[in-house]
């Protein structure tokens, strides 16, 4: 009996796998965080980072003209902001800045249209679903640590992932060039508070959310 289910087993994944695809897709990460407070206007995040992100999946439900993927992976997010202070460079002074990087692990499912042209190359676009949970932060001075010790961080993002790409297919394996934008709906911070002021009561809203995008290298292996 223990064979027989054993068997049958081996056959089913050897079914499901045969024909698929795994996929892996490494590459930069260009982000930027947007903060937006009813009080504070003069302390903004002017520059982006670049990062790293890295997303391993599988292709499956594979027709002509569409499929579906499934994939997790890790990317980095983050942007920069002038301080109050300054820093010393040799002889001269330059502004501080807080360089914020924020490390998640990121889920998704997507859609994929292609639109063969040979049978070498394949173009194609996507859009999905997607969850983000972040699991560790870095930065110079406290800004991040302060909306996370109040309980106000979001560690867990969801949102849509879409782009497109090229595949250049040699027999088994796949190579390409990949484009993703990540569209988040919620905010790494999204709450507003009643103070007290010379004028009166007043509300205070706080609201933090990123701007990512990425440009990966596809390698890609069919069974």
């Amino acid at each position: 009996m223990k064979t027989r289910i054993l068997l049958f087993s081996l056959i089913l994944i050897g079914t499901t796998i045969n024909g698929q695809t795994i996929y892996i897709k490494i590459g930069p990460s260009f982000s930027k965080l947007i903060w937006n407070n009813s009080i504070v206007h003069d302390q903004v995040f002017d520059k982006s980072i670049v990062g790293f992100n890295a997303t391993a999946g599988i292709n499956y439900l594979k027709f002509k003209y569409f499929n579906l993927s499934s994939g997790v992976g890790y990317i980095q997010k983050g942007g920069s902001k002038a301080t109050m202070g300054c820093v010393s460079s040799g002889n001269n002074y330059e502004i501080a800045r807080n360089t914020i990087r924020l490390n998640f692990l990121t889920i998704n499912t997507d859609f994929n249209l292609k639109i063969p042209i040979k049978e070498l190359i394949e173009p194609y676009i996507f859009v999905g679903p997607r969850i983000d949970y972040l699991f560790s932060y870095s930065e110079q001075e406290d800004f991040i640590k302060h909306f996370d010790e109040a309980g106000e961080l979001n560690k867990v993002s969801y949102g849509i992932i879409f782009g497109g790409g090229i595949k250049l297919k040699v027999k088994r394996i796949q190579l390409g060039l990949v484009f993703d934008y990540y569209l988040t709906i919620n905010k790494l911070v999204n709450y507003s508070i009643t103070v007290s002021t010379a004028t009166g009561m007043q509300e205070v809203t706080n609201k933090l959310f990123d701007n990512t995008f990425t440009i990966n290298a596809l390698f890609s292996y069919k069974f």
